[in-house]
């Protein structure tokens, strides 16, 4: 099913100037853990971070940090993803196979637990396992237990992961070869939440999973159609009946410059063991956007002659995704005016119909990995990176209220002020034109426990990688909390 989505169909944007007043209001920053990476296989951060009643946890790349939420205080050691998923494995009488990345993790106020996923490297290459653990209860530094599902591909990368009350969704993202060249599979994961609540001595299980199929493919330009990005939207309603499905999003082109599209899928449990995952209804939004950005993020010049190295803007999918009051929101990155940036939409589940969207672009600047959350009233929160020729990587919030006019966001916000170029070992500074990666994807969320209280887990260029010899590599990252609106009498919830 198609709502206005036609394959050629590109139309001028119009009603998307940014509002002159009412900033948000940043409420509290946190240093978090710095770079480099180590011994993990990417080089990039990934910045996930989640929020508990008590702690938030950076799950990067670099690591695992556990800090207190009221001032900040890491509460226990900084581990590797290795020492973290090893441990959990052991937990659950099992062992770990390779080397975790490509993290996320998200704490479920409807059944006060952390999910944890990522990936494993081995043997110089990627596996088609995706691990998930998790938590004992509402405190991260208790007990997690973990298993790895395997995913029918030679290969999985980059799995999301996505909840509701009745579920726990993942999608690794490459999917296997088929016959017919350049079209692959991608597989849909959906999993009992109940399955996964273990209790005592027992642990988790995929003994229900549900594993469905999607065709993708490559278009001429060698980039895919756009189902390989499919993410599962976190769901928190807690009235959600046992039948309402879960929903996933992901930008899609029938055609190399055809009019950029939502397609919504949805999983629907008939039985509390048994699902279906529906035909795609594609919601368009009536022009092209650049599937990924070509531009990278420009960074401030660097002495003695030495070139700053542009940064890596990660792909164009979308890189998350929530439903709240009824509507599913997303926002993806893309080129804008030959700028970094992005697009963010609202679609009403219950019409399958566009009610808003909107570009977040700096002409100044090019927006690294935007992230964005609904909060309990209504209002959208977006966190991000701003990068340009006279700032280094900064960390910046924007947003709007339910009631401001549609398609508009409000003024940016410095919540962290960069202050050093960034780069790392591989990085050749004496040669023009060199590309380093920061992070693929960053996370916004709302605090369980003041539903008006967005944090985000940001990148931020605030170590110094010179010398390069000794500093190289040496990023940093930033907790960020703020608000789009007021904070109501009451808590927010």
């Amino acid at each position: 099913m198609r709502v206005g989505c036609s394959a050629s169909a590109v139309v001028a944007l119009v009603g998307f100037a940014t509002l002159a007043s009412g900033q948000p209001a940043v409420v509290r920053v946190f240093a978090g853990m710095n770079g480099p990476n180590g011994s993990t296989p990417q080089p990039s951060a990934d910045m996930m971070g989640g929020v508990g009643p008590t702690h938030i946890v950076g799950f990067i790349n670099g690591g695992v940090s556990i800090r207190t939420k009221s001032d900040g205080r890491e509460v226990r050691p900084l581990q590797t993803q290795q020492e973290f998923w090893a441990r959990a494995f052991e937990n659950a009488g099992r062992q770990l196979v390779g080397a975790p990345y490509d993290p996320r993790i998200f704490f479920d106020p409807l059944t006060g637990r952390w999910f944890a996923t990522a990936n494993a490297w081995g043997e110089g290459k990627g596996t088609n396992r995706t691990l998930i653990a998790v938590s004992a209860d509402a405190d991260p530094t208790h007990t997690w237990k973990a298993l790895d599902y395997l995913a029918p591909a030679p290969l999985a990368d980059n799995s999301k992961l996505g909840l509701d009350r009745n579920g726990f969704y993942t999608t690794p993202m490459v999917p296997a070869a088929t016959s017919v060249e350049n079209t692959f599979r991608l597989s849909v994961v959906a999993v009992p939440k109940v399955d996964l609540l273990w209790k005592g001595d027992g642990g988790p299980s995929l003994a229900h999973q549900q594993v469905f199929e999607i065709e993708t493919v490559r278009l001429p330009d060698h980039k895919f159609r756009g189902e390989e990005g499919l993410f599962p939207a976190f769901d928190l309603d807690a009235k959600k009946k046992p039948n309402d499905p879960a929903v996933f999003v992901n930008r899609y082109r029938a055609e190399v410059d055809g009019e950029t599209c939502i397609q919504i899928r949805k999983v629907t449990w008939t039985t509390p063991t048994a699902a279906t995952l529906s035909d795609p209804i594609s919601v368009g939004l009536g022009t092209h956007y650049p599937v990924q950005p070509t531009t990278r993020g420009i960074q401030p010049a660097l002495p003695e002659g030495l070139y700053s190295p542009g940064l890596s803007t990660g792909e164009g999918r979308i890189v998350n995704a929530v439903v709240r009051h009824g509507s599913v929101w997303a926002i993806a990155a893309t080129e804008i005016g030959n700028r970094v940036g992005a697009f963010w939409v609202q679609i009403d589940l219950s019409t399958m119909r566009l009610v808003q969207h909107g570009t977040l672009s700096d002409p100044e600047a090019d927006v690294l990995f935007p992230s964005l959350n609904v909060d309990a009233q209504g209002n959208l929160g977006i966190a991000m990176t701003r990068t340009s020729a006279s700032q280094a990587l900064s960390v910046y919030v924007t947003g709007r209220l339910r009631t401001d006019p549609p398609n508009t966001l409000r003024p940016l916000v410095k919540a962290v002020e960069g202050r050093y170029v960034f780069f790392n070992a591989r990085t050749d500074l004496t040669k023009p034109g060199q590309t380093v990666p920061t992070s693929d994807y960053a996370t916004t969320v709302v605090d369980p426990s003041d539903q008006t209280l967005f944090w985000s887990y940001q990148f931020a260029a605030t170590n110094d990688c010179l010398p390069k010899d000794t500093n190289t590599g040496k990023f940093g990252t930033a907790w960020v909390a703020f608000r789009v609106g007021p904070a109501p009498r009451g808590g927010g919830r």
